[in-house]
């Protein structure tokens, strides 16, 4: 008896593992795709030199301009696809390309992505660290204004302004008007969500 109920787990937990084998794999979300583009993103923004920044966006920049393979100052399907595949190993389809990582950051909706406007997108998922409160901090006070942070975001689009302000708000939880690190994290991520798209894992 107890050798039948021994043979019967095993055969059940092999069944389950060769259905977890075949399960289909969940598609990348959009964040994951933006992310991936920039898997080299923390080695590219710890040797970045902040003191040169302008802005948050130009600690990606150089990442952005490789995926420009024709150097036009605008990014392709084609172009944003190729740099997905060579990050993640996989081709995406072009219908998740254009909706799901191009179109959100066309921040002047002209049509076009250009690399200004992908590397602010992709600057809004860096991690708050000391270099990027460094960064941010503009005016030699502690901690990130809401006019720093809009000066260092640059422009977000018509969203854009209104989006900063309601994560701002919702962040600066002691209400002394400006952001420390902690709060500064979860204003970048309330911001990423209302322009890049639902990320409600991030949150």
């Amino acid at each position: 008896m107890l050798r039948a109920r021994c043979t019967t787990v095993a055969s059940v937990r092999s069944s389950q593992d060769q259905i977890r084998a075949v399960a289909p794999q969940p598609q990348p979300t959009r964040r994951g795709l933006l992310l991936g583009l920039g898997a080299s993103l923390a080695g590219l923004v710890s040797s970045a030199n902040s003191a040169q920044a302008a802005q948050l966006s130009d600690l990606v920049k150089p990442l952005v301009v490789s995926m420009d393979a024709n150097g036009d100052g605008v990014l392709s399907v084609d172009e944003v696809r190729g740099a997905i595949q060579r990050s993640s190993g996989q081709a995406a389809p072009r219908q998740i390309v254009v909706e799901d990582v191009m179109a959100p950051v066309d921040f002047n909706n002209d049509g076009e992505v250009s690399v200004d406007e992908f590397s602010r997108g992709m600057a809004l998922e860096l991690g708050v660290d000391e270099r990027w409160m460094r960064l941010m901090e503009r005016d030699g006070g502690a901690g990130v204004s809401r006019a720093e942070l809009a000066a260092g975001l640059g422009d977000l689009g018509r969203n854009g302004e209104e989006v900063l302000r309601v994560a701002f708000d919702m962040a600066d939880q002691d209400r002394d008007g400006r952001l420390n690190a902690a709060e500064a994290q979860r204003a970048m991520n309330m911001i990423a969500t209302g322009l890049l798209g639902d990320y409600g894992e991030g949150l």
